[in-house]
């Protein structure tokens, strides 16, 4: 029976996930990369939405963080099709720009959860957990 004790350790099956991110910022996939490491999930990043769209169909992660304002792109604009080709497929969208009209297109689209910039590394953990239960 769960008395919501310790909700984090009862759901492993997030555990040791693969993990894509698709985010031109370097700074930002290297501290996402770190974070969601150490709590053993599979990570990789790439820079462009392209380069990102080949390695989703190579890899397929059990979850993507996807940027929304990419160099050669729009994720925004990707996220339908990448939820069409990859309904199961977990999305969670970030951006630096939370005006509340991107995040209700996001998740409209299809994403679980957009996560705005700057974020809470320490919250990570229980946005996937959240998403993934």
């Amino acid at each position: 029976m769960n008395y919501g004790w310790n909700i984090l350790e009862e759901q492993p099956k997030a555990m040791g996930a693969s993990i894509l991110i698709i985010d031109d910022e370097p700074d930002i996939c290297r501290l996402l990369q770190l974070s969601l490491s150490k709590y053993g999930f599979k990570v990789k990043y790439v820079h462009a939405l392209t380069e990102g769209l080949q390695d989703l169909q190579r890899s397929r992660p059990d979850i993507l963080f996807l940027d929304i304002h990419l160099p050669d792109g729009s994720g925004l604009d990707a996220l339908p099709v990448i939820k069409k080709w990859y309904p199961d497929l977990t999305v969670i969208t970030i951006s630096a720009y939370d005006n509340g009209m991107e995040k209700q297109k996001a998740l409209t689209a299809g994403a679980a959860h957009f996560l705005p910039k700057p974020f809470d590394v320490g919250k990570l953990k229980e946005i996937i957990y959240r998403v993934k239960s």
